[in-house]
């Protein structure tokens, strides 16, 4: 993932997110590097598309009169950008920004560090699990 993408998901997921005063600000989260994982790991042509859709999330604002790129626009008018597009007249282009928010949510949510704040402790989780299987003598 490139350093442009990586912005413009941050940038994306603060939008979506919203997580401040509350919870920690994006970059204080993995969430950008999952996104980078994510896409290694997926299939090419999906990995393609979902950094094309992250370009496309940055110019839009451009198109909408906003003469600023996503990354770049105060937060105020952020908020707008995302209830305009939310609200688009194209299925298609609300459907794929309903698929990029929930990326979002479970790219920041999923965060280890976010999760334990929320008072879920995976590594607890996966002890007593292993624990209760030893107790019951499975493998």
């Amino acid at each position: 993932m490139t350093r442009r993408e990586s912005q413009i998901f941050a940038c994306f997921v603060d939008m979506v997110v919203a997580p401040e005063p509350l919870l920690p600000p994006v970059d204080q989260t993995d969430a950008a590097a999952f996104l980078g994982t994510w896409l290694g790991l997926a299939p090419k042509l999906n990995a393609t598309g979902l950094r094309a859709a992250l370009t496309m999330l940055d110019l839009a604002p451009l198109s909408m009169g906003y003469r600023r790129r996503l990354r770049k626009l105060p937060r105020a008018h952020r908020v707008d950008y995302l209830q305009k597009i939310e609200k688009h007249r194209s299925p298609q282009v609300r459907q794929g920004i309903k698929a990029l928010k929930g990326i979002a949510f479970l790219c920041y949510y999923g965060d280890d560090g976010i999760m334990k704040r929320l008072g879920y402790d995976v590594d607890a989780n996966v002890a007593r699990g292993r624990a209760l299987r030893a107790a019951e003598g499975r493998p």
